[in-house]
């Protein structure tokens, strides 16, 4: 049986791994313009949906975007767009960060024209728990942020608070959406991205 010195060892390894990583690299930066195009597809379908459009096709879904959107000025880092919503009437779209229970949580929201009603919600999660804190995606949960208002009866800016049934106080339907049950953590953090809906 052949026996091979300590230094061959290393070096055979050294240059296997160094093979390794330099074949992962470039598989990682040829596959880069795909994934790019992906995320920036499914943020698209995201916005869409928060803005009620309904089954577009992956195919179709960046050129129809272009063709109904364009980004505001001046608003890059908080990703503002104004948008032609489903109902025909112009809308804006913010994105919204905050934290979940496992890991991020983001979204869209869809202001009227005037900013202070929403038209509707998209949001998503990177890891929280199925059949709790996941529902943030769930239709049912979205679409009870259609037609809220950001703003109280004295005008003031409110936000729409994302609370337990029971635990309201004096917080007036029109400015509100129930927490997901057994989702406390991930609701709050729903709540707390939303206080960054604010359009000046």
């Amino acid at each position: 049986m052949r026996k091979f010195s300590n230094t061959y060892i290393y070096v055979y390894v050294s240059a296997l791994v160094l093979l390794i990583s330099v074949v992962l690299a470039s598989v990682s930066i040829g596959l880069r313009p795909k994934r790019d195009a992906n995320v920036t597809r499914e943020k698209y379908q995201q916005i869409l949906k928060a803005a009620g459009y309904k089954d577009i096709s992956k195919k179709n879904v960046v050129s129809f975007f272009q063709e109904i959107a364009e980004p505001e000025m001046g608003n890059e880092p908080s990703e503002q767009y104004r948008i032609r919503c489903a109902d025909g009437n112009s809308g804006i779209v913010v994105r919204v960060n905050g934290k979940g229970l496992w890991g991020p949580i983001w979204g869209y929201v869809v202001l009227s024209e005037d900013g202070t009603t929403i038209k509707g919600v998209s949001f998503a999660h990177k890891s929280e728990t199925p059949g709790l804190g996941a529902k943030i995606t769930d239709d049912e949960f979205s679409n009870a942020f259609i037609g809220k208002k950001l703003y109280n009866q004295n005008g003031a800016f409110t936000s729409v608070r994302v609370i337990k049934k029971g635990q309201e106080g004096d917080i007036r339907e029109e400015n509100r959406v129930d927490a997901i049950s057994g989702a406390t953590i991930t609701s709050r953090g729903v709540d707390e991205m939303m206080r960054g809906v604010k359009r000046d």
